[in-house]
């Protein structure tokens, strides 16, 4: 590919060199001689410039591709941990900024590309042509470089300003969103977002954009006004000093002006290259997991286990504002096909539990066994697989799929939305669903039935009836609870609804991070006094 490029400047300086050598030192008559040689010359620089440029867009367009796939893939494979730290609105703008930022680049690098060769290209005719005048012309493209270098580092400087306020924009952006009705329903709330946050954010973007593209154009014109400059002190030397006869000023300050274009193209497209710098370490500070092309892990959990076990479990993950909160060593042992209620108030570290025993939380210190199988990051992947799950803060996809990814059974699909009360509410196209305007508890049914489609042998449920009405809460405590585990599940269900405590085999408890297990008669008490603590 270097070749091609280097072979289209070359062609570019044989134009010059056929110009200067034969059209302007020829007699008149023999001009016309000369214009088929000279029309094929600019034929073959066309296709092969052309050429060139099309194979270095093609070659940049599959790299950012390949990084755009790669980045979502990276992205679903790192820790869930690491995903909630880095945060919604920076990932979001990574894969939209800054890969349409290194897009751009690369658009932009046939140009860069071109222009330095044939820069170079020129400048080594220009050598043979007249070394003093090179000579010359070489100290004013050196002043013109360290120039441009120097307002190049200030426009990556604002760049990377501009990319910090980007993420702020984004964070604005999503709670513009999510907080849309606390924003309708408080105008002064709104009018103080709007004028503090992201009106604030979207200045100075504004702000260091404007600067970024000042000094973008400061540096081009420098460079327009050095070349000019080295014309204008050829012309003296020769004239005034008789370095060179006029034939040869003029064949060189063509060769100058004749580097003129591409040279200024090469400066312009310089800043969307150090832009694409800058994305690339907004990229590389995301933290996320090294790219692996794989989806499976060769690793299987054994399909008929009988226990998992919790040893010593802790887990610690810094909030905001420089608190922390710690689980602390967690000793339990879930068996095959039985129901377990956890209890606990707010922040007692349920969620936290669930997370862990889902492998999506890697515990701080611990071990997690299968059996007698310690789970390791080698075979983590797949005691995943073990366990399906509807958290609270879910999400719903359109596409109904079994344990293989497969397009679930339209029997079973049609069975599990008649025990959700749910057939004459959803409309399916091709196990797809097609009405998304449903309540959060009709959302959340759909929800279980995702989980159950999928077939795996452990149901995590989050708080998962407390946004169902009386009647089907009580249908999913005495009907649906013990179907599911009639058809082998074992449910691990985070629950506030003492009066079904009864349906539960095990009750535990968290407490600020401390695991307790009890009764169900216990467990209505402690309920009682997570519910009054709150």
């Amino acid at each position: 590919m270097f070749g091609l490029t280097l072979l289209s400047g070359l062609f570019g300086i044989g134009v010059l060199m056929f110009i200067n050598t034969y059209l302007l030192q020829s007699e008149a008559g023999a001009i016309s001689g000369l214009m088929w040689p000279f029309g094929l010359l600019l034929l073959a620089y066309l296709v092969v410039a052309t050429w060139s440029q099309i194979r270095l867009s093609r070659i940049g367009h599959q790299f950012v591709f390949e990084m755009r796939t790669q980045l979502l893939k990276r992205i679903m494979d790192s820790q869930e941990a690491q995903i909630q730290l880095t945060g919604k609105p920076k990932l979001l703008a990574s894969l939209s900024n800054d890969i349409r930022s290194l897009s751009m680049a690369f658009t932009r690098l046939p140009e860069f590309t071109q222009g330095v060769l044939f820069t170079v290209g020129c400048s080594l005719y220009l050598a043979w042509l007249s070394p003093k005048l090179f000579l010359v012309t070489a100290v004013v493209l050196l002043l013109m470089i360290v120039g441009t270098n120097l307002i190049v580092k200030h426009v990556f400087q604002s760049f990377r300003k501009m990319r910090g306020f980007e993420d702020e924009l984004y964070t604005n952006y999503e709670t513009s969103l999510d907080g849309h009705k606390e924003l309708t329903l408080n105008r002064y709330r709104a009018e103080r977002f709007y004028r503090e946050d992201f009106t604030t954010a979207a200045q100075n973007n504004r702000s260091w954009a404007v600067r970024a593209d000042s000094l973008h154009a400061l540096a081009i014109n420098w460079g327009n006004t050095a070349m000019l400059a080295a014309v204008g002190i050829i012309f003296y030397l020769s004239v005034y000093h008789q370095w060179a006869s006029l034939t040869d000023a003029a064949t060189v300050t063509m060769t100058v002006l004749f580097m003129r274009s591409p040279l200024s193209q090469a400066i312009g497209a310089f800043p969307m290259l150090m832009n694409s710098k800058v994305a690339l370490e907004a990229l590389n500070n995301l933290g996320l997991t090294a790219y692996h092309p794989k989806f499976h892990s060769h690793h299987h959990m054994p399909s008929e286990w009988q226990t998992i076990r919790l040893e010593n479990i802790t887990y610690t993950y810094p909030e905001q504002g420089g608190q922390s909160f710690a689980l602390q060593p967690v000793n339990l042992t879930l068996r095959r096909h039985e129901t377990v209620f956890l209890i606990g108030g707010n922040g007692s570290g349920k969620s936290t539990l669930s997370m862990i025993l889902a492998g999506l939380y890697i515990p701080t210190s611990g071990k997690i066994f299968v059996d007698d199988i310690e789970i390791t990051e080698h075979n983590r992947d797949a005691y995943r697989q073990l366990f399906a799950s509807v958290f609270t803060d879910f999400h719903l996809f359109d596409q109904l799929v079994d344990n293989m990814g497969e397009d679930a059974s339209a029997e079973m699909i049609a069975r599990w939305l008649d025990r959700l009360q749910l057939s004459d509410k959803v409309k399916l196209e091709k196990n797809r669903i097609l009405n998304s305007k449903l309540s959060q508890g009709q959302k959340k049914r759909l929800g279980l039935l995702a989980a159950a489609l999928e077939n795996r042998s452990m149901l995590i449920l989050d708080e998962w009836a407390a946004d169902q009405d009386p009647h089907f809460r009580r249908v999913f405590y005495e009907e649906l609870l013990p179907l599911l585990q009639q058809q082998g599940y074992t449910v691990f269900a985070i629950s506030h609804d003492d009066k079904y405590f009864h349906h539960a085999e095990r009750i535990i408890s968290m407490k600020q991070g401390v695991l307790s297990e009890f009764n169900a008669e216990e467990a209505v008490k402690v309920a009682d006094e997570h519910s009054r603590e709150g």
